[in-house]
């Protein structure tokens, strides 16, 4: 798909939407805009919550005045599996690359989806193979989005992956044309690591980390040298190695100037980068990584630019819609009229005869009722019997109320993580958090003055002695508290 003009850029994450919008006149400004995503939105990259995504992007599109025709979208790197095939012709024969390709699953390449959608680049041909590099995307997931964007009437909408538009963001920025480059990407709980030639990436890899920063270094370092080593001994049987390494750095516990200063991969002739914008500063509002891809997605060279990863979706036309809904309305007709109206009439002369069996079943049960004695009244002694249990019923304690009384003192920062009542023992116990162990105190002085039993008990001085306290750990605490 060609670029056009006013078209959208977006990257979604779990946390939040990045939007680029280049303008049509070239006397406006760009459009970037970030808004921030609600936990069970997005989930890995997959739409958990559709209506509520829906929601979210209209009321950016109207809050920003953005109207696009057309819709960029950037898919994370975690829903996408890079490899290359080279492929000898004879095994082609009459088929196509993409047939080849979904026949070789369960045998040189096992999808991680329940139905792949695979878009490719030919790198090179000769008189007996073909080298391509394949893109594989889960096509329940991109129709999931595509389905978004037609609700919001989007007319077209392409997909994008990351390594590409990392690539042009670095090679706009720096000029640079290099022929092996490693992109690693971090990110607060993930590292991504692309390897590309001339800007095609051919090999990729995700790793999902949740180490403190003193290892994270390690980690990343130790990545860089195993895919280095890979792409160059397994991939180019050791003809080739990776000249430069950037790091684009998307976490936000982590400077550049560390990531500079403790990450050395031991790789000979290579140069080490970290991504740093000439054109994006410390002050721009434009600098988280959904922005930073919507606006690396929107660079091109060319107006006339292809993406030359394209994930084609066969979408159902609005025509052959309609179509269905006459055909299905059509169907509905004639079940009703064989399904209701036929056995609607035939059912009558039944509803009748039952009619009929209705009024003598009535009138046996008039002539039962008048030969069934009268039941006597209740007397006195039982009516007095119910009400004292009613009374005694009332004067058992209710610890629930006293559960309640509680759990309204509990503010700042503190949080039950679990309570129990003990009716037996007249004893609740909780399980309280706080992120200090003064709140924790605190707590107990101040249920003990609210709650505690003086000279008398009633329904605010209910705790018979002080709770006693258990620390679990330095900010958990147990508390136990008997109840008069």
């Amino acid at each position: 798909m060609l670029f056009r003009k006013g078209e959208a850029n977006l990257f979604i994450t779990d946390e939040s939407i990045g939007i680029y919008q280049l303008p049509i006149n070239k006397k406006e400004q760009p459009k970037k805009v970030l808004i921030e995503l609600e936990n069970q939105i997005i989930e890995n990259g997959y739409i958990v919550d559709p209506e509520i995504l829906l929601l979210k992007l209209k009321l950016l599109f109207k809050q920003n005045n953005l109207k696009p025709r057309s819709i960029n979208l950037t898919i994370q790197d975690q829903n996408l599996l890079i490899r290359e095939f080279v492929i000898q012709k004879e095994e082609l024969q009459k088929k196509s690359v993409l047939t080849y390709i979904h026949e070789q699953e369960g045998k040189r390449i096992h999808f991680p989806f329940d139905e792949a959608n695979i878009t490719f680049y030919t790198k090179s041909e000769d008189e007996t193979t073909v080298t391509v590099v394949v893109i594989i995307a889960d096509e329940n997931l991109l129709h999931d989005y595509h389905d978004i964007f037609d609700r919001l009437g989007i007319k077209y909408v392409s997909f994008n992956i990351a390594p590409r538009v990392l690539y042009r963001l670095y090679e706009e920025e720096t000029n640079k044309k290099i022929e092996q480059l490693i992109i690693v990407s971090l990110y607060n709980q993930m590292v991504t690591i692309n390897v590309l030639e001339n800007g095609i990436p051919v090999f990729g890899m995700i790793e999902e980390s949740e180490d403190a920063v003193v290892n994270y270094f390690e980690l990343v370092e130790n990545y860089i040298e195993r895919v280095a080593n890979y792409y160059k001994f397994n991939i180019k049987k050791g003809s080739v190695h990776v000249s430069d390494i950037v790091i684009f750095n998307f976490n936000k516990q982590l400077t550049n100037a560390d990531i500079k200063k403790k990450v050395k991969p031991q790789i000979e002739n290579v140069n080490l980068d970290v991504y740093e914008s000439s054109n994006i500063t410390s002050n721009d509002d434009f600098t988280d990584v959904e922005c930073i891809m919507a606006y690396a997605s929107s660079i091109r060279k060319d107006n006339n630019q292809k993406h030359l990863f394209n994930f084609n979706l066969e979408r159902t036309r609005k025509i052959n819609l309609y179509g269905n809904l006459l055909l299905v309305i059509a169907f509905a007709v004639f079940s009703g009229i064989a399904l209701i109206y036929i056995p609607y009439i035939t059912s009558n002369e039944d509803i009748n005869v039952q009619e009929n069996i209705n009024n003598i079943l009535q009138n046996q049960l008039e002539t039962l009722i008048e030969d069934t004695p009268i039941v006597p009244e209740t007397s006195q002694i039982e009516k007095d019997y119910s009400d004292s249990y009613d009374f005694l019923i009332e004067q058992v304690d209710q610890p629930a109320s006293y559960l309640g009384n509680l759990l309204d003192e509990i503010n700042g920062s503190l949080e039950v993580q679990r309570y129990s009542v003990d009716a037996e023992e007249n004893k609740i116990i909780l399980l309280v958090s706080a992120t200090s162990e003064v709140e924790l105190y605190e707590y107990l002085i101040q249920i003990y003055e609210a709650y505690g039993v003086t000279s008398t008990v009633d329904d605010t001085r209910w705790m018979a002695m002080q709770p006693s306290r258990r620390f679990i750990s330095s900010l958990l605490m147990e508390v136990t508290i008997y109840y008069a």
